[in-house]
């Protein structure tokens, strides 16, 4: 496979897979960091006891990666939503009901306006194909199909590489269609002075798979266990009150319920640089006025900043979803209380237009051009997903919310169906998030390094909760302590996806992290010197 040589567009780190089998298992990710990483860096996770987290020690010695930035300074100004009415609220299963006290709603709020590329505006919708459809030929052989993939996945390549940065006046006078984001919000019915928490998800997963978390979250109590700091296990001076009172999440603007609000309006690309700006958008410019309604409406609306007063949040994200929070913290810092990243993977590597004809640098493209999209029902959706070692490694209450919320209904023309009931499996379903749209997501070639660029200057608390290691840990070591107000622990035994297969874990972390917060997070000193007493206690046993 080649592709045709565009000079140097962007930086970013890329993902090689290797071993792919013929169907939908989610790509196993390495990192393509060439004289960087010669070999892959033994285990430095830290732990002195089994009651204490995991965690990843100081970086002692010259940085692994050169300090001056691998990009130059890109974030496209916000400018107000044309105003355009949000379709009516999607239809899906009932979910199940919030613990006591809580109350959900749901809302389209306005995304970012405009989008980054001129090509992220179209006319797109779920059932589009927009580098040739994907589906299987009858007869085909294997060798057909394979070129049929290298076609789809060159098609993809190219559609990013060849994509338009536009300033600001460019997008402005193209007047496209203002697009919205999906949200679920849960409510404490009567205030404590608590947090306000925004949740952000994964590549090719749904604001729902942050259900399980935030239940166990929210059933501990202030003497649930002694309070420990996040990442280095050390009893807190007191134990705190974690107090939350709202919680907002997300689908990524091409993803999940937000697919239904944007029909028509989408273009063949994506950057990951607008899923902070989404995120930002709302917070500045929707979430005040929302927080300032007792019952704000479906369509949520979008103000000028300082029209009402500020909201400060807690960003949650897990994947690339964390790094659009660090994007958007990074450009309004005063509005983050603090970012809880799950296994959010920033890294610097350089990557150009020629980097891309290798064929194993686009195969998480090609792996999500060639999943299977379509099911006679929900049911047998689940039979087929219950025998592929990717889901079976996620925790039930994800699997069942990936049933539910991850398929919709299409009528007999594959079109989203707006009339059955969705609590009733009685119709084709296929991916609420289509193919097209989650490779577009991988194929990213900038984003990830103008979120490695930023760290050093990103001056709120992050706690990175580090998976099993799709990178070296001598990469996620430089990443974790880059930002100056950084801690972390270290899941070495939960794949990437850990917010799917372990929100027990996610849960704890984030409790340790909330109680952290609560007790003071410390200062750089501070923070690195209390790593430094994990490695002493550990040389000393």
């Amino acid at each position: 496979m080649t592709y045709s040589a565009l000079g140097h567009v962007g930086h970013t780190y890329a993902f090689a897979l290797q071993g792919w089998q013929d169907r939908d298992e989610f790509p196993r990710w390495f990192d393509l960091l060439g004289e960087y990483l010669p070999h892959r860096s033994p285990s430095m996770s830290l732990s002195v006891s089994s009651t204490r987290p995991n965690s990843i020690p100081v970086q002692r010695g010259p940085p692994l990666f050169p300090p001056e930035p691998v990009t130059t300074p890109h974030f496209l100004p916000l400018a107000p939503h044309p105003g355009n009415t949000a379709p009516p609220p999607p239809r899906r299963p009932t979910l199940a009901p919030l613990p006591a006290g809580w109350t959900r709603s749901f809302h389209a709020a306005p995304a970012a306006y405009p989008h980054d590329l001129r090509e992220c505006h179209g006319t797109l919708s779920r059932d589009s194909h927009p580098f040739g459809d994907p589906a299987p030929r009858e007869g085909e052989s294997k060798a057909e199909r394979h070129a049929r993939l290298d076609h789809l996945t060159r098609a993809a390549v190219q559609a990013r590489l060849e994509s338009h940065e536009w300033t600001l006046e460019e997008g402005l006078a193209a007047q496209p269609k203002g697009m919205f984001v999906a949200l679920e919000r849960w409510k404490r019915d009567v205030p404590l002075g608590g947090h306000t928490i925004v949740c952000t998800h994964p590549n090719g997963t749904q604001k729902e798979h942050w259900h399980p978390t935030l239940r166990r979250l929210l059933a501990r109590t202030r003497d649930s266990s002694p309070a420990i700091a996040f990442g280095t296990g050390a009893p807190l001076d007191y134990t705190p009150d974690v107090l939350i009172d709202d919680i907002w999440l997300m689908d990524h603007h091409n993803h999940g319920a937000s697919v239904d609000l944007n029909a028509g309006a989408y273009g063949p690309v994506e950057i990951w640089d607008d899923v902070g700006r989404d995120i930002l958008n709302f917070v500045v410019h929707v979430l005040p006025g929302a927080k300032a309604q007792d019952a704000p409406p479906w369509q949520l609306s979008w103000l000028a900043d300082g029209a009402a007063p500020p909201v400060r949040i807690l960003g949650f994200g897990g994947s690339y979803g964390g790094v659009g929070h660090t994007m958007a913290a990074h450009s309004r810092p005063d509005l983050y209380a603090g970012l809880f990243l799950a296994d959010s993977l920033i890294a610097p590597k350089l990557q150009s237009a020629e980097d891309f004809q290798e064929p194993d640098t686009a195969g998480h493209v090609r792996a999500a051009l060639k999943r299977r999209d379509g099911w006679p029902s929900r049911a047998e959706a689940g039979r087929t997903w219950q025998q592929l070692d990717f889901y079976r490694a996620w925790h039930p209450e994800v699997f069942a919310l990936t049933l539910s919320h991850g398929l919709v209904r299409v009528d007999a023309e594959g079109k989203t169906d707006s009339v059955g009931d969705p609590d009733i499996d009685d119709a084709p379903v296929v991916l609420a998030t289509p193919t097209w749209a989650e490779a577009a997501v991988f194929m990213e070639p900038v984003s990830g390094a103008r979120s490695w660029d930023k760290l050093p200057t990103l001056h709120v608390p992050v706690g990175f909760v580090v998976a099993k290691s799709l990178f070296p840990l001598r990469l996620n070591q430089e990443m974790v302590w880059r930002p100056p107000l950084a801690r972390n622990e270290h899941l070495p035994d939960t794949d990437h996806l850990c917010l799917q297969a372990d929100p027990a874990a996610i849960a704890d972390a984030a409790w340790r992290f909330l109680q952290t917060i609560a007790v003071g997070w410390g200062s750089k000193e501070e923070i690195r010197a209390s790593y430094d007493r994990i490695v002493d206690d550990k040389a000393k046993l």
